[in-house]
C-alpha cells in the first residue's frame, strides 16, 4: 500500500535526524522514501533516484504522462536484465501464430546489447518443469494451460504442462519439459546468450510469468523496472526505445 501524505512528511522528517542523506541529495530538492535503503525523489526533474548514491547513472524515461513523475535513474553495475520466458513454445511460429511476440525480438536484441555496452548483467530465466515439478504445482498454474487444450491453428499457450508436442525435426517430447527443443531459448535470442549471463524485466505473457517475478522482487526490496512494449506495475514501467535512449550521467541528478 502507498504511504499516505502524512507518512512521506513522517519519512521525511526521520531522514533529517536520523540519516544524513549523501551530499547530493539535499532535502531541499530531495524527497526520501525508505530506511537505510532510500530512494530519492528529485523534485525539479521528477525522476527517482535509485542509484544507491553511484556516481553512474542511466536516466530512464517511464511514465510520463502517467503518473506524477518522468522516470529513474538507476545504477548499471549492479543491474540485472531479467529475460522471462523467449522459449521456443512462447515465441516460435510453429507453436503459435504470435506476431506480437515475434515483433518483440528485436528491440530486446537491441536492448541486451545495450546493456552489454553498460556493463549490465544478463539473466535468463525460462520453464523447465520435471514430472515432479507436475506432482507439486499449485492447481491455479496448471490450470492457467490447461484452460484451452485444444486450438484450431496449431497448439497454442494453453496445450497442456507436460503433453506431448513436437520439435522443429517433428519428434514427439513434452511440454516445457527441460532439456526439450520447445524449452531452449528461441534461436535469434540463443546467438547473443553468453557464459556469463545470469532488474530490468521484459518478455512475454505478463499476466503470468514476469509479473508474479516482478512481485516477487517487489517485495524482496529489489528495485523493479519493467521493460514493457503493461500499463503499470509496482515499480516503474518504461519500453525498449526509452530503454534504448536512456542517457548515462556521472554526478547528480539537474
Amino acid at each position: 500500500m502507498a504511504p499516505s501524505a502524512i507518512e512521506v512528511e513522517e519519512i521525511n522528517e526521520l531522514a533529517h535526524t536520523i540519516n544524513d542523506p549523501p551530499v547530493e541529495h539535499n532535502l531541499e530538492e530531495h524527497v526520501a522514501f525508505g530506511g537505510d535503503d532510500q530512494w530519492f525523489y528529485h523534485i525539479p526533474s521528477k525522476r527517482f533516484d535509485l542509484s544507491r548514491g553511484s556516481k553512474r547513472k542511466l536516466i530512464i524515461d517511464a511514465d510520463d504522462g502517467i503518473r506524477n513523475h518522468r522516470g529513474c535513474a538507476i545504477d548499471p553495475s549492479s543491474t540485472v536484465l531479467v529475460i522471462i520466458d523467449m522459449q521456443n513454445f512462447f515465441v516460435h511460429p510453429m507453436y503459435h501464430d504470435h506476431s506480437s511476440g515475434i515483433a518483440t525480438i528485436d528491440p530486446l536484441l537491441k536492448v541486451i546489447d545495450k546493456c552489454k555496452g553498460l556493463g549490465i548483467q544478463r539473466c535468463w530465466l525460462n520453464w523447465g518443469i520435471s514430472d515432479y515439478d507436475l506432482k507439486v504445482m499449485p492447481a491455479a498454474v496448471t490450470r492457467g494451460f490447461n484452460r484451452n487444450l485444444a486450438q484450431d491453428k496449431g497448439h497454442g499457450w494453453h496445450v497442456g504442462l507436460g503433453a506431448n508436442v513436437k520439435d522443429d525435426k517433428g519428434n514427439t517430447e513434452r511440454c516445457l519439459f527441460s532439456g526439450t527443443w520447445n524449452a531452449d531459448i528461441y534461436d535469434p535470442l540463443k546467438e547473443v546468450m553468453t557464459p556469463e549471463d545470469t532488474l530490468l524485466f521484459a518478455g512475454v505473457n505478463t499476466d503470468q510469468c514476469l509479473l508474479g517475478t516482478v512481485t516477487d522482487a517487489y517485495n524482496w526490496g529489489w528495485y523493479a523496472v519493467c521493460d514493457y512494449n503493461i500499463a503499470t506495475n509496482m515499480g516503474f514501467v518504461t519500453d525498449s526505445q526509452a530503454f534504448l535512449d536512456s542517457e548515462l550521467v556521472f554526478g547528480p541528478l539537474k
